[in-house]
């Protein structure tokens, strides 16, 4: 039952990021979270946001199958146009480097 109950969650987190531009697994208390919510909301960018904290049960559930996925087991964890792009340092640098525009952009075009 348990990983029946796990597979459809991993469908779940699967079909949300490949239907979501712009996904982000987050805390509501995380202040790196904040960060990169913050950052998206400076660049005018409205994400997905799924608050991991508010969601009971489930929510270390499926911070579990996103370390599944992903091997990252920290949030915020960053879907970008189906890809998983990491975490806040991640996607800081990414900005930084001049690259989350074009993958923003691009996101949003398919």
């Amino acid at each position: 039952m348990t990983a029946s109950f796990g597979s459809r969650l991993e469908e779940t987190v699967k079909k949300t990021i490949t239907d979501n531009p712009v996904v982000v697994y987050s805390k509501t208390w995380c202040l790196y979270s904040s960060e990169v919510k913050s950052l998206f909301n400076r660049l005018g960018v409205q994400p997905l946001v799924v608050e991991l904290d508010q969601m009971g049960a489930q929510g270390p559930q499926l911070q579990k199958v996103l370390e599944r996925l992903t091997g990252q087991h920290t949030v915020p964890n960053v879907f970008i146009g189906g890809k998983h792009i990491g975490g806040c340092t991640d996607t800081v640098k990414l900005h930084r480097k001049g690259e989350l525009e074009a993958l923003l952009a691009e996101a949003k075009n398919t």
